[in-house]
């Protein structure tokens, strides 16, 4: 909280116009951040700022096929101009005034055909905000590598890797990319101006992988990560619950201890979920959750939500029929932002905000638009134990 927008150095001539573009869109970002933080602190529940992060999901084939994935077979792959189209207008007066675009989503975004070109256009219309990228790395070629540390805009690349070597990656991501993806990191480390590219190494934590955690921390220090974020995993399908370390609580404790331990030995910053089974009060108390004044999700095909862990909105609530205003200051956001002051809602089940709550069967489960039979079905096939 708190952060400013800085235009990252570039080329471009001093007293340009597009220098003085730069200038201007920096500034009315900068106000928009600085009403957004005033309004969180306040917990006001109707806002006039804008969201700082706006997440544009989008979605795209993958050659991975991750054992933990939530991606179905029904998303709308992302074409850049379908997507200006539609959406360009209602969102693009938000963007200009974000600090943050996240571009990202089911699938490997670098794998598009468009992916250049969506990068090109963020870095040109949006040069002033940072942008978060998520990538399995398989796709970091040269010419992404140089979109991204131009120096046109500032970047976090997320380099989602979930194991530290090639035979529990295979048991992970079920492709057999491990020594594509180390050149690819390498030239990405080499490339970047660390003023600019800040590269976050991703662990999504399983049964399966559990035990790989520490080493993954001291890989990520060899490779030269600025972070390694590691959370447990979401069940998305019934099916997946056994990936869950909800079923392995001693075993995951034990290896976030001992990943923390490497961290410190090494320098390297780790942001790690709590752990299972502690007594209350050594959870510290949960916190007012951010997101839903800061950030604004949006779907392929224009629905929304606050945050990637949250249920669903209604169907009626979506950039098809309603405006970026309609829905950020809509019933449903009004709602998630009214609860959380209060204490209820979403914050119950988040671990992220409310850390006791790892001991809840329900913080470790996600549903989305499913008819509510499904979703009695698929809890109560959860619950049973392997």
């Amino acid at each position: 909280m708190g952060e400013t927008m800085n235009v990252p150095n570039t080329t471009v001539e001093p007293g340009s116009p597009r220098d003085l573009r730069l200038k201007l869109l920096a500034e009315k970002a900068e106000d928009n951040i600085r009403r957004n933080n005033e309004e969180y602190a306040q917990r006001r529940v109707v806002l006039a700022s804008t969201p700082q992060n706006i997440f544009v999901q989008i979605n795209a084939v993958c050659n991975a096929n991750c054992v933990f994935c939530s991606k179905g077979y029904d998303y709308p792959l992302f074409r850049l101009d379908d997507w200006l189209k539609h959406y360009g207008d209602k969102i693009t007066p938000a963007l200009a005034q974000a600090r943050q675009v996240i571009l990202t989503g089911s699938g490997e975004f670098l794998g598009l055909p468009d992916a250049q070109r969506i990068l090109e256009y963020f870095n040109s219309e949006f040069p002033h905000v940072e942008k978060y990228v998520a990538t399995n790395a398989t796709y970091l070629t040269p010419k992404i590598v140089d979109l991204i540390c131009s120096g046109s805009s500032k970047y976090v690349v997320q380099l989602s890797l979930h194991a530290s070597r090639p035979e529990i990656q295979r048991v992970m991501m079920r492709y057999g990319a491990y020594d594509r993806v180390q050149k690819n990191i390498r030239a990405l480390m080499e490339a970047r101006d660390k003023k600019n590219v800040n590269v976050l190494f991703m662990f999504i934590m399983t049964t399966l992988n559990i035990d790989d955690l520490p080493d993954f921390i001291r890989y990520a220090s060899r490779m030269g990560a600025d972070k390694v974020v590691c959370g447990y995993f979401y069940i998305y399908e019934s099916n997946q619950k056994y990936l869950s370390l909800y079923f392995m609580q001693e075993k995951a404790n034990q290896r976030l201890e001992e990943a923390r331990r490497v961290a410190d030995e090494l320098g390297i910053t780790l942001q790690a979920p709590p752990k299972f089974g502690l007594t209350p009060e050594v959870y510290k108390a949960f916190d007012v959750c951010q997101e839903p004044w800061y950030q604004f999700m949006m779907s392929n095909d224009g629905y929304v939500l606050p945050c990637d862990a949250y249920g669903s909105f209604p169907r009626e609530e979506n950039l098809n029929v309603m405006s970026f205003s309609e829905l950020w200051n809509g019933p449903t956001y009004r709602k998630i932002r009214t609860d959380i002051v209060d204490g209820k809602g979403c914050l119950l089940t988040c671990s992220r905000h409310n850390p006791k709550s790892v001991n809840d069967w329900n913080s470790h489960v996600i549903h989305r638009f499913k008819e509510d039979r499904q979703i009695i079905k698929e809890h109560h096939e959860s619950l049973r134990r392997p």
